[in-house]
């Protein structure tokens, strides 16, 4: 995380499909990363406000299902993908002690930093 990042948790990197559902139309969209009070995703047609999302964690429990309020909407770079970040506003307590042990584990695999 810089100076200039509102995220007050670690992500790590995550890809799945979510499913995306506001508003309008379910939609389908690929994680970039996941943290326990959000993700990143790409290529979603979206904008600002709630939304709720479902995603498989890949632990051998059921689809995780969040409460979210899109934060961030826009490409991360000149010549990049739209992306859009989900802060998580309502998770039950076993799915967010899911997405923590999730993360933990992959924070854990990566070492000590530099």
């Amino acid at each position: 995380m810089n100076a200039h990042d509102r995220r007050t948790a670690p992500r790590v990197p995550f890809v799945a499909a979510v499913r995306h559902d506001d508003p309008g139309p379910m939609q389908l969209a690929i994680a970039e990363d996941l943290g326990p009070t959000g993700m990143r995703l790409r290529r979603v047609d979206a904008e600002r406000g709630p939304c709720r999302l479902a995603f498989d964690l890949s632990d051998g429990g059921a689809l995780v299902e969040v409460d979210g309020e899109i934060v961030f909407d826009g490409p991360a770079g000149p010549r990049d993908h739209q992306r859009v970040g989900v802060r998580f506003l309502r998770v039950s307590n076993d799915d967010a002690a899911r997405i923590a042990r999730f993360v933990a584990e992959r924070l854990a695999d990566r070492g000590p930093s530099l």
